[in-house]
């Protein structure tokens, strides 16, 4: 996490207006487009886009898409074409939680719901990190395609806050699937 975390502090780049990110031929494996908030630096490669506003070790909203074949770090169960959105958010779960250095989990919500067009589901949890700070997810998945999408807005404790939480839902709002064989 903390590796994790480093790599994107070194990345993340200077503010921008609000602009529409999209995907295409020359983004890689995104196919995917949000908006992007005043105020908010993005971090932009092929596999992830990350977005924050005063550093990702304050305030972070990740969005990221992956293929469902592709195999999990922390957990054995697959995701699938067939899979309903809750059964989704299991596995996503048992990856979560078979995360070690997530420690004293506490899932908050777990229930389905819909990113903008598409079903999915919605979970809320915290967390501590090996270095006592504490963190709290918003975390919304779905399913198309042969592909997986994950949008979610994390926060240290002394972070959170309704403004961003709202931030956050006009992102997760404005997501929109780009690539016709994603959808």
């Amino acid at each position: 996490m903390k590796r994790f975390m480093w790599l994107i502090l070194l990345f993340v780049t200077a503010c921008a207006p609000f602009n529409r990110i999209e995907g295409g031929p020359q983004s890689g494996l995104r196919s995917f487009s949000v908006e992007l908030p005043q105020l908010w630096r993005e971090l932009d490669n092929p596999k992830y886009l990350i977005l924050t506003k005063d550093g990702p070790f304050s305030q972070y909203i990740l969005v990221q898409q992956r293929p469902m074949a592709q195999p999990f770090k922390n957990t054995k169960r697959k995701l699938n074409k067939g899979m309903l959105p809750q059964e989704a958010a299991e596995v996503i779960l048992d990856e979560i939680v078979s995360d070690h250095a997530l420690l004293n989990f506490r899932l908050i919500e777990n229930h389905p719901a819909i990113v903008n067009q598409y079903e999915g589901f919605r979970l809320v949890f915290s967390h501590n990190t090996a270095g006592g700070s504490s963190f709290k997810t918003i975390y919304y998945g779905l399913l198309r395609g042969g592909w997986f999408y994950s949008i979610r807005y994390c926060a240290s404790e002394g972070n959170y806050s309704d403004r961003d939480v709202k931030t956050f839902e006009k992102v997760l709002h404005s997501f929109y699937i780009t690539d016709a064989e994603s959808a």
